[in-house]
This record gives C-alpha cells, sequence and structure tokens, in this order.
C-alpha cells in the first residue's frame, strides 16, 4: 500500500492539504545543510529550496535548546510551560535539580488538540513529550531512538500508545543499535570508539527510516510527526573530531575516520528522500531543523563558582583524589540506586553546582550550555527563601545583570557574557508555573573557549574538576522547509516563531487552537 496519490488539479486554485507530515530533524544545523548541499552532498535538503515554502525558526531566548520543542506542540513559551531544560527542572521546597516527567500533561500538545478533534496521529519521538500513555486517537511511540530518554536520567525507556505496538516493533525491526544509553556515556577515546559511534548512529537513522514506513503504511493519518535525533547526538559528542580549530581535536582520529557528522548529515538526507518519496502529493509536509550546532564554548557550571564569588563565599572546586574517587565510584553504581541517591548528592556538589543553596541568595540550576541559568531564593516561592520580592528581587536582578557584564574571558580579554537575560523582561511577570523557569539567564561569548572567568569582585575563576563531555553546543536558530499542495515555493524575509506552528496545523486540518501564543503562517496556508 503506497500512500503516494497523484497530485490533485487545481485549475490555479488554492488546495488545502489533506494531511500533514512533520519530519523532525532535531539539531541538524542551517548552516552545515547549506555548505554541505553546495557541495553536493545533501541532494535531497538541497532541492527544497526550490520547491519549498522555507525559513528561519526563532526558539525562545536564553533557553533555546531546552524549549524548541515543547514550544512547538504547545505553542506557549515557556513561562506558561514552566518547563526550560526538557527534562530537568530546580525543585524549590528540597532545593535539588529533578528530573521532570510529569504524568500528567501540563497543556495540550497540537496532536492531542487533533485527537480530540477526531484526527487520526502517529507521533515518533517526540523530544521532552510527557505523559507517554496519553489516549491519542492513534499511536504514539516513546524512546525508540531519541537523542536523550524522554524522563531524563541515563536509560531509553521504549514504549508505546496502544501498549501490543512496542511488541510489534520489537518483532518486527528488533532493538536499536547503539544500545539503550544516552549518547552522553559512549567513549570516544579512539578511533575506533568513533567508528562505532558513526556506524551505530547510521543504522540508527535506517532503522527510524523503516519503523517510520512502516508506521505510516498503518492508517491514512492527518497528522504524522517523526523525529530523528542522531544529528543530536554526533553534533553534541564529535564536533571536535568534525571542527579541527577545537582544543579537543585529535587530527589522526579525523584522518582515520573523517567527519562522522557529515556521515550522520547524509545518512539523514537519504532517510529524508525516502520518506518524502512516500508521501502522497496531497500531504502538506514540514521538514523541520529545530535549532543548530556549534563548538561548546561556555561557562555553564562554571556560573555556579562565579555566584558564589559574587557573594563573597567560598568556591568548592570538586578536584582531588576524593573527588575523582568518588565520580568513579558513582559511575558504576547501578542507574536504580543512583536514582535515590540523587538527593544527597545534590545536598553536596554536582557537576560544578555549589552546596547550601538553602543559605544563599542565588545559585546556578540547569540550563543550558549557551546560556547558563541562575535562580533566586526568593520568599514565598523557595522553601527557605531569603530575597523579598519586589524592590529588593527586582535590585538584585540588576545587580547581577552588571556583575556579569563585568566579566571576562582572562584567556582573552573578551566580554565573557553576550548578553544578560532577566526572564520577567522577556517572559512577563510571575505566575504558577512562569515561577519555575529561571530568574536570568547568562548568555555566552562563544568566540574563544572559556577556560578561566576573572573580574574585579571575584578575581580568576577556572574549571577544574568539572567534568565535561560534549564538544558540541547548541546555536539558537532553527530552519523549516514545507512542500505541499497550493505553496508558492519562495524564501521567507522574516524569522518565523517556533509558536506558529501549532496553530497553522490546527487550521489546515480544520481544527481551532484555544490557547496559543503564536500566529499562523500564511505562507503555508497556500
Amino acid at each position: 500500500m503506497s500512500h503516494r496519490r497523484p497530485r490533485s488539479e487545481s485549475g490555479g486554485a488554492t488546495v488545502c492539504a489533506k494531511r500533514i507530515a512533520v519530519i523532525g530533524l532535531d539539531s541538524l544545523d542551517k548552516d552545515l545543510v547549506s555548505m554541505w548541499s553546495a557541495d553536493g552532498l545533501l541532494p535531497t535538503l538541497a532541492s527544497l529550496k526550490s520547491r519549498a515554502v522555507w525559513g528561519d525558526i526563532r526558539n525562545p531566548i536564553g533557553l533555546e535548546s531546552g524549549t524548541c520543542w515543547p514550544s512547538f506542540y504547545y505553542s506557549v513559551s515557556p513561562r506558561e510551560t514552566g518547563q526550560y531544560d526538557g527534562a530537568r527542572a530546580f525543585d524549590p521546597d528540597t532545593y535539588a535539580n529533578v528530573f521532570y516527567a510529569p504524568e500528567k500533561a501540563q497543556h495540550e500538545s497540537i496532536w492531542m488538540l487533533l485527537s480530540g478533534a477526531g484526527r487520526k496521529c502517529a507521533v515518533i519521538d517526540a523530544p521532552y513529550s510527557f505523559p507517554a500513555d496519553e489516549a491519542i486517537n492513534g499511536i504514539k511511540i516513546i524512546d525508540r531512538s531519541p537523542h536523550v530518554p524522554a524522563g531524563g536520567k541515563d536509560v531509553f525507556r521504549f514504549r508505546t500508545t496502544p501498549h501490543d505496538l512496542s511488541h510489534e516493533i520489537i518483532s518486527r525491526f528488533g532493538d536499536v543499535p547503539g544500545g539503550t544509553r544516552s549518547s552522553d556515556h559512549v567513549r570516544l577515546d579512539s578511533a575506533d570508539d568513533v567508528r562505532s559511534f558513526r556506524d551505530n548512529y547510521v543504522r540508527r537513522i535506517e532503522s527510524k527510516t523503516e519503523l517510520s514506513l512502516y508506521c505510516l503504511e498503518r492508517d491514512q493519518w492527518d497528522f504524522f510527526l517523526t523525529v530523528f535525533g542522531e544529528a543530536h547526538c554526533m553534533g553534541h559528542r564529535g564536533w571536535h573530531i568534525h571542527d579541527p580549530t577545537h582544543p579537543w581535536h585529535d587530527p589522526a582520529i579525523a584522518r582515520e575516520v573523517g567527519d562522522p557528522l557529515k556521515s550522520i548529515y547524509m545518512a539523514t538526507d537519504r532517510a529524508l528522500a525516502r520518506l518524502l518519496a512516500a508521501l502522497d502529493e496531497d500531504t502538506l509536509v514540514l521538514v523541520y531543523l529545530s535549532h543548530g550546532i556549534g563548538p561548546n564554548y561556555s561557562a555553564s557550571r562554571l556560573l555556579d563558582r562565579i555566584l558564589v564569588g559574587l557573594e563573597g563565599r567560598n568556591v568548592r572546586s570538586n578536584t582531588g583524589l576524593l573527588f575523582t574517587l568518588g565520580r568513579t565510584v558513582w559511575q558504576q553504581l547501578p542507574h536504580a540506586l543512583r536514582d535515590q541517591l540523587q538527593p544527597l548528592r545534590e545536598a553536596t556538589v554536582h557537576d560544578g553546582y555549589q552546596p547550601d543553596r538553602v543559605h544563599r541568595k542565588f545559585f546556578e540550576v540547569w540550563g543550558n550550555d549557551r546560556s547558563g541559568a541562575i535562580r533566586l531564593n526568593v520568599v514565598g516561592r523557595e522553601s527557605q527563601g531569603i530575597v523579598r520580592p519586589g524592590a529588593e528581587y527586582d535590585a538584585l536582578c540588576r545587580q547581577l545583570k552588571t556583575d556579569l557584564e563585568e566579566l571576562i574571558n582572562a584567556e582573552t580579554g573578551e566580554p565573557l557574557v553576550e548578553e544578560v537575560i532577566i526572564a520577567s523582561d522577556h517572559y512577563g511577570g510571575k505566575g504558577k508555573t512562569g515561577d519555575r523557569i529561571p530568574d536570568l539567564m547568562a548568555t555566552w561569548n562563544r568566540s574563544a573557549p572559556i577556560n578561566v572567568a576573572s573580574s574585579p569582585k571575584i578575581g580568576n575563576l577556572d574549571k577544574s574538576g568539572l567534568v565535561l563531555r560534549r564538544s558540541g553546543d547548541h546555536l539558537p536558530v532553527g530552519q523549516f522547509y514545507g512542500v505541499g499542495p497550493g505553496l508558492t515555493p519562495q524564501r521567507l524575509n522574516h524569522d518565523v516563531s517556533v509558536m506558529d506552528f501549532a496553530p497553522t496545523i490546527a487550521a489546515l486540518l480544520g481544527v481551532q487552537m484555544p490557547k496559543s501564543e503564536g500566529t499562523q503562517i500564511e505562507a503555508l496556508r497556500g
């Protein structure tokens, strides 16, 4: 059974799409796509620019990497979702960094809205999508082969709605190449390690393609979404092999293995060709490049040492034999035991985060590597708050902004911070969910590696003792391509908000989205 049908004769009139398919290419960088398309290595993606409505995607400022997908699904900002780092959050009662995986939907996703209106939906590996067992009118697949596990932590937990579909998939396609652990835990110490990682993730792309084609054939879906996360994984872990200017670059490995990131992009392009060929011409297809990738020059996690210094406290550097031994033991513990001991670990020192948050006015929380996230210890919000809301809170935000703007990269003499974002200025006032996002974000100047931060108030603080696995990290802007009936190929002259896609999809399928911060993309309406 094929999904390809003859193109409808429009006679010059606009023809609306009967179905919508979104092919998510998670963190496939638009500039690398442009470069390798020009080199003839990505013929499928190259062809889209001549036949698609296409343009750049604007993601939520300061919180791009953890919010780009939830903002796409829900069409609201992080202030409304409270979901700012994908699957991690801060607990104001315990002061611990915790995993975010709610068992009840916090907002209505585009596929649940469509399901409620009687539209059939298929969703495969949507990043940071909770809960897994939604009563979807169709199928939903979680943790088959994503970038990171849907509920955070280390291990994928493959499950489906309906439940029996998981057995069918395993029977037909077997286990996922590369195992069930996050790519952050793959060793890349040798050419053989890199080659194995690359080959496994190319096979993962091929496996996801076969699974997606199989699911396409199961029904006539009104809405179909499948997401490939392999470029995301390789971008984080293999950027230093791709980029000869990166401090971790090993020319010998690069000569022996080549560029593994390029291999992943080429495999993704081949997968895209197969999926596009399987979709009929009455389907509007969105090829969605969520956000980009580049070198991971960051002061996140060093930030908490900076904040301790600004408050006049002693900095814990996580160095010495005891810390080294502790990390080694931690990595050998069973995952279930790690989960139980995580609060104890948080209460001491965790990956650069300093202890004793309860008695501090401000501290770093999980954010992302492009922008470090800061939380104020606010009376009435945190269980043992110190900073009074109102004038004291506002004054402290302004003082922190000034102090952070005075930081320099001690090795280059350049400003350490590109921009300090006060959340209330960009995401509105304090609300039930708005109180969950960080109070400030410091976006780093990534023109050079960051190893030592300096200012008159803190002196010099370095990264000694920090555990760093990722050589690549995100750029904020994504890109999309829309092809389908009635669309006029064009390059949009303005960025499109990530929150604009869900209301556009809903309207094209005859459904109104009741709560949305986005607007419909007129160029996709034909």
